[in-house]
């Protein structure tokens, strides 16, 4: 079948059309890379017959396809890909659905979307497009629905508004339906990249807020483009009940406003900034002028902000802060959280009907309410799961990491927690049973121990497990808390991410071999076996993968991890050389930059052992200096300052 038109469906809103014009865009842009084809893109009310034409829309102005009609949704995503005589349809529940069909089509071509940017896709030349139903394809339509509703990354770590738009980008085509700006602007991340006060030598200045909030405007326009679902704030609300905004974890450089003090929680006698942060201050929530003020802000910024699709209500980011006063202490601080859920709730049901919200069980929260029952008549709320200190070196659900302690609510300021899965699994199940409705994991897979556990194959593995089991524990989904920049050393953890979030079902091993074929083609089996071989070199024998690699190798040991990197190195380099460039090249680059870091790590665990400590620290700057040096070659798929920060924690 040769096409020579495309028509997308127009629709009754013109948001809904922009989408449908990017998933034409994206498909025609394609069709030209793969088989130089030029087709002609229009817009058209309706659907009718025309020959040699491929077609896009919503599925209820669509054709019914061969395998039954989808259901239109908001939130739920699906579509089907369908050929009819010379004519091709893909459909959508919705428009961002029908973006995500077009990606899934041309990936039936040969496509892959390995990292962000142009040199992280590959791209065949082919003669014309393959339709479904065509041999060997024995399915006369593609359908999919994804398994999960949340699908998406939180914005951590250091990031230019670069780094950030390919993100967007790269989401969209991996079928991650949700992207998480925190707190009132994204300035405290930007900053973290341009200010890079960890790399002074490639330092830009600072943004004002305004700049940030510029910047947040791209993205978002980026993400409307797409279609995807726009998450925003979180931690902010209480410091900018009292106002006192801020993006990001910074000490105040001014007084709380004297008719604020009595508004903030009362802690050791005190009613003051918790630790000068002020987004770690909690409110004293019995004081209704503080429980309505932080409400009200809110339902205010919803109202003020249409783009936003799902706002964060959450409270501080500090533990031991909350209030000690005689009012306060007659509820938990989960009891006055529910407090603000029903408020909240209700305001925003008959302020701002199509906002939804977030609130969170996290810390002090990890503990669900006991005396106030959470009203969900709105439909409004939606939980999420936040396991902070939970273990990563086994899945959520894995009965092996228990410590068997009970752990009741602890007395008001004397936080501890578990740090084994078995706990927040329970602590989930408590909260459902207090909150039945829409709930997705929020979770660190790659913001820390991706960095700490020097390479993200367990880490791929654990997400896949993870991934699997969401649905058991009756979470629709996960948002990933993470820096943008989390594709090293092979960015399999981040494809395993992306795909079982669709698809969670198909099995480990094929999720693995497809990304390592697409990532690096002809060398994949060697790849595969080098990456095993890496991970069995930095494993402690720690379950729970806590132990910094290597910390605990001898001598031995550790001259033999030093001889493979060499000998992998001599052939990673043979290797490079014989691929001409593109996206493989680029993925066997990353692999040999991960090598050489490894290789100064081991030299300062050499040194160490010897009893060489300023030797050992020497080597731990020129690795830290080989991180620096080559970051602009690497920015987009590796957080510099967080693997600065974490790789090198037990090497000292």
């Amino acid at each position: 079948m040769v096409i020579s038109h495309l028509r997308w469906i127009l629709s009754e809103s013109s948001e809904i059309d922009a989408v449908l014009a990017c998933a034409a865009d994206e498909l025609a842009r394609y069709a030209h890379k793969l088989t130089g084809a030029q087709w002609d893109v229009r817009p058209l009310g309706a659907a009718d017959s025309r020959p040699n034409t491929a077609w896009l829309g919503i599925c209820d102005q669509m054709p019914e396809p061969p395998d039954g009609q989808l259901t239109p949704s908001l939130w739920d995503d699906g579509f089907t890909t369908w050929a009819a005589g010379s004519e091709l349809f893909i459909t959508g529940r919705n428009a961002r659905s029908v973006l995500f069909g077009v990606y899934d089509f041309l990936e039936e071509q040969g496509v892959r979307f390995v990292r962000p940017g142009t040199d992280g896709e590959i791209v065949p030349q082919i003669e014309q497009l393959v339709m479904p139903g065509t041999p060997p394809e024995a399915r006369s339509a593609i359908s999919e629905e994804a398994r999960y509703r949340h699908r998406g990354l939180c914005i951590e770590g250091a990031t230019s508004l670069d780094h950030a738009l390919a993100t967007v980008d790269w989401c969209a085509k991996k079928k991650m339906n949700t992207i998480f700006l925190q707190f009132l602007s994204s300035r405290y991340f930007f900053n973290q990249w341009y200010e890079r006060k960890y790399n002074p030598d490639y330092a830009d200045r600072p943004l004002t807020e305004q700049e940030a909030l510029a910047y947040d405007d791209q993205i978002i326009a980026a993400m409307k483009r797409r279609g995807l679902v726009l998450h925003r704030v979180g931690h902010g609300w209480t410091s900018a009940a009292v106002e006192m905004p801020r993006s990001g974890w910074v000490e105040a450089d001014e007084e709380v406003k004297p008719e604020y003090v009595r508004w903030l929680a009362d802690v050791g006698g005190k009613r003051t900034l918790f630790k000068n942060i002020p987004i770690n201050t909690e409110l004293c929530y019995s004081y209704q002028p503080a429980f309505d003020a932080f409400v009200e802000n809110i339902v205010r910024y919803c109202e003020a902000h249409p783009e936003l699709d799902v706002v964060h209500v959450w409270l501080s980011d500090a533990v031991n802060n909350k209030c000690e006063c005689d009012a306060c202490r007659e509820l938990s601080i989960s009891d006055w959280y529910a407090k603000v859920i029903n408020t909240l709730s209700e305001s925003l049901h008959y302020r701002v009907p199509e906002m939804r919200f977030v609130f969170l069980s996290y810390i002090e929260l990890l503990w669900p309410p006991e005396q106030i029952a959470i009203d969900d008549r709105y439909g409004n709320a939606i939980l999420m799961f936040a396991p902070i200190t939970r273990c990563y070196g086994h899945a959520l659900a894995d009965p092996a990491c228990d410590d068997a302690l009970a752990r009741a609510r602890p007395p008001l300021n004397e936080f501890s927690v578990s740090k084994q899965n078995a706990f927040f699994v329970k602590q989930l199940a408590a909260w459902q049973g207090v909150f039945p409705g829409d709930s997705f994991d929020y979770d660190y897979h790659l913001m820390w121990d991706i960095w700490r556990q020097l390479t993200d194959t367990g880490l791929a593995r654990i997400y896949h497990e993870d991934l699997q089991q969401l649905h058991q524990l009756g979470l629709n989904g996960l948002v990933s808390c993470q820096s943008f920049r989390a594709f090293y050393p092979s960015g399999l953890a981040m494809a395993t991410l992306a795909e079982a979030l669709w698809a969670p079902d198909e099995p480990w091993d094929a999720v693995r071999q497809r990304y390592l074929d697409a990532a690096y083609g002809d060398h994949a089996d060697f790849v595969s076996d080098y990456l095993d071989k890496v991970e069995s070199y930095l494993d402690t024998g720690d379950p729970h993968r806590r132990k910094p690699p290597l910390s605990n190798v001898d001598e031995a040991g550790l001259a033999a991890f030093a001889a493979f990197l060499d000998a992998s190195l001599d052939d990673l380099a043979s290797r490079r050389a014989s691929v001409p460039g593109g996206a493989q090249c680029r993925s066997l680059d990353l692999l040999a930059h991960h090598a050489q870091f490894l290789q100064f790590i081991t030299r300062a665990y050499r040194a160490r052992l010897a009893g060489r400590p300023e030797d050992a620290q020497h080597k731990l700057e020129q690795a830290a200096d080989f991180l620096r040096q080559t970051e602009p070659q690497v920015s987009p798929f590796i957080d510099t300052m967080l693997a600065l920060r974490l790789s090198m924690e037990g090497s000292h």
